[in-house]
Order: structure tokens, then sequence, then C-alpha cells
């Protein structure tokens, strides 16, 4: 069941940073642990009246999860995502929406230094905005079966996009990346950040090689410079790097 697989997840082992508060009267502000996500999920996933609902979303909202307050997200978010996803097939319309509304505050808020980026299971380590997005994306079918709702998250995703390179040729100081593009690319030859075995390189600007086709995720991009070295080859990964720099 959804409530078990929630309660197996070693939340305390998710690195989260501590929150302090100025006191008034006090000289030395007071720091608290952010309590865990997990019990509002649960809640969430059991909820059957509007006053339930409520009172799971405001428990996430203050959570190692989502300090709504601040307009901070935790690295929590990313193993939360896939359930708030699931969540969101429930029938019961206002926890799908509570679920949905949670998603889309996630990629909205901005991280702590130090806690804004996560490891996945592909290596790579991206921002936590571009890992929420990319479980996200992962249920697009789904997603666009809700209608409004789920296109506009969807849409939400699309700024945080990502490029998986598959071939790579060189054409003088430049490098023509052949691969697969989720979420748009702006067409302002955005800067990006390469995921590859040996870590990460920054790149100046990408631009599309020949018009990209939203029908189909099959992109050509040009990676300007000699920046990317030999680290760009097939496997590696490219994400905004404006994604990594969203702190507090």
């Amino acid at each position: 069941m959804l409530v078990d697989e929630i309660d197996a997840v070693d939340w305390a082992a998710i690195p989260t940073p501590r929150l302090r508060v100025p006191r008034v009267g006090r000289e030395v502000p007071e720091w608290f642990d952010l309590p865990s996500p997990a019990p509002g999920l649960r809640a969430l996933a059991r909820a059957t009246t509007i006053p339930a609902v409520a009172e799971a979303a405001s428990l996430l909202a203050g959570s190692a999860l989502l300090w709504e307050h601040m307009g901070a997200v935790f690295p929590a978010a990313v193993a939360a995502a896939p359930f708030l996803l699931r969540i969101a097939e429930r029938e019961y319309v206002h926890a799908r929406d509570a679920a949905l509304g949670l998603l889309s505050d996630m990629l909205c808020s901005y991280p702590f230094a130090d806690y804004n980026r996560v490891r996945v299971p592909d290596g790579s380590t991206p921002a936590l905005c571009c890992a929420v997005a990319e479980a996200i994306r992962s249920r697009r079918d789904f997603l666009l079966t809700l209608g409004k709702p789920g296109k506009r998250l969807l849409a939400l995703c699309d700024e945080h996009w990502r490029f998986e390179i598959r071939e790579v040729v060189r054409d003088g100081a430049d490098v023509i990346a052949l691969g697969y593009l989720s979420g748009s690319l702006p067409s302002s030859g955005p800067a990006g950040e390469l995921h590859h075995n040996d870590g990460l390189t920054a790149l100046d600007a990408l631009a599309p090689e020949y018009p990209l086709d939203g029908d189909t995720p099959e992109a050509c991009l040009r990676i300007a410079g000699a920046a990317a070295g030999g680290h760009c080859g097939p496997g590696g990964i490219i994400l905004p790097a404006a994604c990594g720099l969203r702190i507090h």
C-alpha cells in the first residue's frame, strides 16, 4: 500500500538544513529541526474530507518537504514527488488538487545553499527543481488526462529542461550534440551544465542547430566554444545552469 511505501523511506537520512528563527528578547536565535513529511503524506493519502486534506497539506507545507512561509524547498521533495503523483491519481478530487498544488510549490520554491542538489540514479546531481520536474514528466501521460491542472503543472516543468546526449560531432571549436530534449529550451541561448562521469562542466551557450519540432523529443544542439572539452559525449546530460544557481 502507498502508506507502507511512504513509511519505508528513511526520511531522517535525507540531508535537511536546520532553520533558525529569531526570538524577541533573546540574543541567540532558536534553531529547530524540520518535521518529517511522512505524517503529512500519510494523511493526504488517506484523506476523504476537505478538512482532512487541508490539515495534511498544512503539515506538508511546514515540513522537511516545504517551508511555505519562506518559499523554501528541501531535498526530501525529490523523494516525495512520486508519492504526491500517486496521490494525484486518487478519485478524491480535493486530495488530487492538493497534491498538484504541492508539486507546483516544490518547482517554484528555492532551496538553501548546500542543499540545492541531489544525486539521482543516473549519476547526475541536478538542482532540486530539475529532479522534481523529471519525476513529474515521467507521469506526463497521466497528467494530460487531468486536463488543465495537469497541463499547468507540466508547463511549469518546461523551464527545467533536460537534454540527453546520444551522439556528438565536432565543428571547429563548437560541438554539435544530437539527443533527446525534455522541456523547452529558451531561444536566448541559455547557459547549461553538463553532467558526466567526472562531475559537472559549465557550458556558456546552447542553441538549436535546427528548428525544434515539438512533436518529437529528438533535438540537435550547438554547444558554443570548447568548454565541454572531452566530457561532451554519449550519455552526458545537460541541464539549465540557472536552476543550479537557485538558492535562498
